[in-house]
């Protein structure tokens, strides 16, 4: 009973924000980590007289671990955003979230078909455009921040006029140019994916395809190899009309078809193809793995899968603190996609299931890969109480886990000039239940033994994603 009551103190809002020069710290660093880990998610569950229903919808924190001389620092910010202040002044929350009720009127939901009042509550990832650290959710209005005190700057605005109704929050990163990739919906009664590519350096996002279709699918990830994008359509599906007509929040109006199993959009990545479509068993998923072009020229794309879109109502507020007896992670799956004959066959990876997985991106991003971490659930209804390591080559897995503790996203940091891909270190927030606080956890990435841990004087909620910034020179 005790552990289900911390984990309920990741659901709970933390409203100080503070600077800590150095945090209480176990063990050691090692001598070559030198950065700042940035992390995003999930601050305020209730502003005014109003409480998110899901865990999506919490209004923006920032945070920063700076690693700097064997010791660690620590500040955390809200966001300053048009809808967390809007929160403040009415009491609730305005704007299309995720599985927000914005009480609309018709008449105002019709005018929003044609301007469309999207939210800024950027929670969700971390990336760079331009030259600035950016905040991100799933509409196209980045949220920039000083990466050094936090401080939010404002939406960064694109530079062309590309109209998109729901984007994706993980842009992939060219990591030889720097351009970053990603694709948006433009929702209307013939919708429409679009590819597109920022160029190093730009806000413009350049068109590289599109694809016309009747029921968009929601997707919050995507895969991108050297040479291919794939869009992954899952069964769940919308008939765009419905978000303006029914009054139901944006994922609500989306239907679980199954029959139309996971469609697998491929792309050319550079002359913007539509190659074709392979088509696999019905799944559903947040988070892909990673993607690759295998030697007999086939795509192979790794997904954190569910057999359906149940999640999505187990990480609504009400069932979270209820709990539940699925796991709440997904299973490491794998589709052979072959453009040939349009097939996409399935093959687990692991008997271990994980979520917001991460590779080393650098080294393996759209390559062939082995290893990924992540987090787990061994015990259903406790959300994330280990973290995992899988060998996706061997189907072997390495497990951490500390009773009454719940981890994060695992963040893994290269040792510099390491010939291994595993040759490094992972950064994970977690909750430390039974003392009422959260610590960054650093573990051996190989072994996933702990070399040091930092401890702050208060809980965070349960975030999302992050990125380590090394430091330069």
């Amino acid at each position: 009973m005790t552990a289900r009551v911390g984990y309920h103190l990741g659901l709970t809002s933390q409203g100080r924000e503070v600077e800590q020069a150095t945090l209480p710290l176990r063990g050691h660093l090692p001598d070559w980590l030198q950065g700042v880990l940035l992390r995003n998610g999930p601050g305020l569950f209730e502003v005014g007289g109003y409480r998110c229903r899901h865990w999506f919808d919490g209004l923006a924190m920032l945070q920063a671990f700076i690693l700097r001389d064997g010791r660690v620092g620590f500040r955390n910010r809200h966001l300053i955003t048009r809808t967390l202040e809007q929160a403040r002044r009415s009491g609730r929350i305005e704007g299309s979230g995720f599985a927000t009720d914005t009480n609309r009127s018709l008449l105002k939901r019709l005018r929003g078909m044609m301007r469309p009042n999207l939210t800024d509550n950027a929670n969700v990832s971390i990336a760079h455009l331009a030259g600035q650290t950016v905040c991100l959710t799933e509409t196209p209005l980045p949220v920039a921040f000083d990466a050094d005190t936090l401080e939010t700057r404002g939406i960064l605005p694109f530079e062309d006029n590309t109209t998109l109704h729901m984007s994706t929050a993980h842009p992939v990163a060219d990591h030889h140019g720097g351009d970053l990739y990603g694709f948006g919906i433009q929702f209307a009664l013939t919708s429409h994916y679009l590819l597109y590519r920022i160029p190093a350096g730009s806000r413009q996002r350049r068109i590289i395809a599109h694809l016309p279709v009747k029921t968009p699918s929601y997707m919050h990830s995507f895969a991108v190899t050297e040479h291919h994008v794939i869009l992954s359509e899952f069964p769940l599906v919308i008939r765009p009309v419905d978000m303006q007509i029914t009054g139901r929040p944006f994922i609500e109006n989306f239907r679980w078809e199954p029959d139309r199993g996971t469609r697998f959009q491929v792309f050319d990545k550079h002359r913007g193809t539509h190659l074709g479509t392979c088509v696999g068993k019905p799944c559903f998923a947040f988070h892909h793995i990673n993607a690759f072009e295998d030697q007999a020229g086939r795509l192979q794309v790794d997904l954190a899968a569910y057999p359906d879109d149940g999640v999505i109502r187990r990480l609504y507020l009400e069932p979270l603190c209820q709990g539940w007896q699925e796991p709440a992670c997904g299973q490491a799956w794998r589709f052979t996609l072959d453009l040939r004959d349009g097939s996409a066959t399935r093959t687990r990876l692991a008997e271990r299931g994980l979520e917001l997985p991460r590779i080393h991106g650098d080294r393996c991003s759209g390559r062939d890969y082995r290893h990924v971490y992540g987090t787990g659930n061994h015990v259903p209804g406790e959300l994330t109480d280990e973290l995992v390591k899988l060998d996706v080559r061997q189907g072997t897995h390495l497990t951490w886990s500390e009773a009454d503790c719940y981890p994060g996203e695992p963040v893994f940091v290269p040792r510099p000039g390491a010939d291994d891909e595993d040759d490094g270190v992972l950064l994970s927030v977690i909750l430390e239940a039974a003392a009422g606080t959260s610590s960054l956890l650093i573990l051996d990435a190989r072994t996933l033994e702990e070399q040091a841990r930092a401890t702050l004087p208060f809980h965070l909620p349960f975030g999302f994603h992050g990125e380590f910034l090394p430091d330069q020179g």
